[in-house]
């Protein structure tokens, strides 16, 4: 991995910028949850007749997806002889992601958990259509960095795995509270 002094300026510009969308999507799903937590406490019964049938093991299969992929990126960003394997295979686990997300949305709507059933299944559906769109954005950053990691690994920069390193471990933390509160607790 190539290492310049000079561009340390452009990776603290790339950090905070980084930081500073991290900080905007979490509070994009802090409103969110908190509109749940609402939804929740206000409601006279839980879980609503709507959510009663709520699937169990593709929400699970996903959040084992969602941690399996952040270890694979991990290892990536450490193992520099194996970057290439952990590459396809963080991208193949976010791409089954999406699978199971698309499984999960057929089950939903064949237990007659529909969208139009309430304010709680509409706030089921919004979370997970949100996060599935953030998950094809970080897809796509993970193909931004394999044109470096496969085609020009000499401008492949710690900054470069770092910044798509932290959007996709925080698309697995929102993902494992998303878990919790739609489908554990």
């Amino acid at each position: 991995m190539m290492k310049n002094p000079a561009n340390e300026y452009k990776r603290f510009q790339n950090t905070v910028a980084m930081t500073v969308t991290l900080i905007t999507f979490g509070m994009l799903f802090g409103t969110l949850f908190l509109g749940y937590f609402l939804a929740r406490f206000n409601a006279p019964t839980w879980p609503p007749v709507e959510i009663e049938n709520m699937p169990k093991l593709l929400p699970f299969l996903s959040t084992l997806v969602m941690a399996l992929s952040s270890y694979t990126y991990f290892k990536m960003e450490k193992e520099e002889e194996k970057r290439k394997t952990f590459w396809w295979a963080t991208f193949g686990l976010g791409i089954l992601f999406l699978v199971l997300q698309y499984v999960l949305w057929n089950a939903l709507a064949a237990s007659g958990i529909l969208v139009s059933n309430g304010q709680v299944p509409s706030m089921v559906y919004g979370f997970t259509w949100l996060h599935a769109g953030h998950i094809v954005v970080a897809l796509m950053t993970l193909l931004y960095l394999g044109r470096y990691i496969f085609r020009r690994p000499e401008e492949l920069t710690e900054a470069k795995l770092v910044n798509v390193g932290k959007f996709w471990h925080f698309l697995g933390v929102i993902w494992l509270l998303m878990y919790l509160m739609l489908f554990v607790l």
